[in-house]
């Protein structure tokens, strides 16, 4: 295809020039993503997905079906046939129009003749790493590494990822035995700029998968340059193995300018609610008892949900796991008026809360909360105009944003917590949320266990 250049005005005097080098379905650059400033000094920039539903709120069919489209092409890379609904669901994504019948005719129809291991990297690709896994009806298994810690569980693999706001990556799984089943290895990452966390994490596994030969790696973004690009050309030969890169649109960037960052950014919230009430879901769920440790040191006892691939998911296990998903829907159907909606997951924890959007209905869409701190300015054509800042519900002591809560006029909001740490730490969030919109807000609380205040 043609190279296309543009120019994207991030701030007053910074600004970042994008050559696309590759984009075989036509998408606009804001189909994909749009730009804002990152407080992080090793990089303050960020491309602010538009399809994902991290730091702008989506409907959440956009990053199921997104998801989708790097299966049907991954697929098409292996089998060298066209999947039959590709055309249907990109249009579905750039017109933002069908969504939900797309969908739900595509999810979980393409076939794998390979036992193939889908890792999600965390935080941002957790979901959209589901959602890709989401897509396959059989031989296909889920995991997503994470940055907790688990005191009383030895890490499956740890990586590094250098460049990120938070740099360890682990995965835990009780059943390695069905890992080592893989015969290929599938990475699927929201963007990938040098490659350096892909080459982190293959060499890692290298160790553990002696016989796995063939890996690919899935991405909305691809910035990697042409040095870098051949950088995994000489890993194949030197490991003796194939990687692939696929994504849906790739390119080359280029900052200029220094971003001034000097208006007033949102302190953590100290007042709590006196109002707040946990619904208790009332559908029996899988868990896996173990106890996290944040950066802080706060320990956090609660169970985790199986249905987030966290620990592993086989097809069969995600098929049942997606009724009890659906069954707490229509549990939360009964809370819904008829005015837009938003569920908002947390964290890693963001691809249960996905799904359970998309089994809403209509005018329903989906965020989550991030680490991630992104410069907030109300500039004319800025992309965060407002966030609220909040100690994360399940790792206390870390800090949490969302972003642009006051895009639509909301009437109720889903906050749905996998692992309560404290009832006074969410009774922050919600008188957070209460003062950034006026929403009725519920509190989801995934957790049947008592939580101590």
């Amino acid at each position: 295809m043609q190279q296309q250049m543009s120019k994207l005005s991030i701030l007053p005097n910074y600004s970042i020039d994008i050559e696309m080098t590759y984009n075989p379905h036509n998408f606009a650059l804001t189909d994909l993503f749009r730009m804002a400033a990152r407080i992080n000094k090793k990089r303050q920039f960020l491309f602010v997905s538009t399809v994902l539903g991290k730091h702008l709120a989506v409907r959440p069919q956009i990053p199921l079906l997104t998801g989708t489209l790097l299966a049907m092409l991954y697929q098409q890379q292996l089998t060298g046939q066209k999947e039959m609904a590709l055309s249907a669901v990109v249009k579905a994504l750039k017109d933002r129009a069908n969504l939900d019948e797309v969908q739900k005719s595509v999810e979980g129809t393409i076939e794998l003749t390979e036992e193939t291991l889908f890792i999600g990297f965390a935080e941002t690709a957790t979901a959209l790493g589901h959602a890709v896994f989401n897509a396959f009806h059989s031989n296909a298994m889920y995991i997503h590494t994470t940055r907790e810690v688990l005191p009383d569980f030895e890490p499956f693999i740890t990586f590094e990822e250098e460049h990120s706001h938070a740099t360890s990556h682990r995965i835990y799984t009780e059943e390695p035995e069905f890992l080592l089943q893989a015969k290929r290895i599938v990475l699927i990452d929201d963007e990938i700029t040098t490659g350096n966390t892909v080459i982190n994490i293959i060499e890692t596994l290298r160790q553990k998968f002696p016989l796995v030969k063939q890996y690919a790696v899935l991405s909305i973004l691809d910035w990697r340059s042409e040095q870098q690009q051949s950088i995994f050309k000489q890993l194949e030969v030197q490991w003796d193995i194939s990687i692939e890169f696929i994504s849906i649109m790739c390119g080359n960037f280029s900052c200029s300018g220094i971003p001034s960052l000097t208006s007033m950014q949102p302190n953590l919230r100290t007042q709590a609610t006196e109002d707040m009430a946990l619904w208790p879901i009332q559908v029996p769920v899988d868990r896996k008892f173990y106890r996290s440790v944040a950066e802080n040191g706060l320990v956090n006892n609660q169970p985790y949900l199986v249905a987030t691939g966290r620990f592993l998911l086989t097809s069969n296990q995600h098929v049942a796991q997606k009724k009890s998903l659906q069954a707490i829907a229509k549990q939360l159907q009964e809370l819904r008026t008829n005015g837009p909606a938003l569920v908002i997951g947390t964290g890693e924890f963001m691809y249960v809360p996905m799904q359970i959007a998309s089994y809403l209905g209509n005018d329903v869409y989906f965020q989550s909360t991030t680490r991630s701190p992104i410069y907030c300015t109300d500039d004319l054509g800025y992309t965060i105009t407002e966030k609220i800042a909040f100690e994360s519900p399940e790792n206390n002591g870390v800090t949490n944003y969302l972003y642009n809560l006051q895009s639509l006029s909301y009437t109720e909001l889903f906050f749905i917590v996998e692992r309560i740490a404290s009832k006074e730490v969410v009774a922050r969030v919600v008188k957070a949320l209460q003062e950034a919109t006026n929403a009725k807000v519920y509190v989801i609380s995934m957790d049947e266990l008592e939580v101590e205040r």
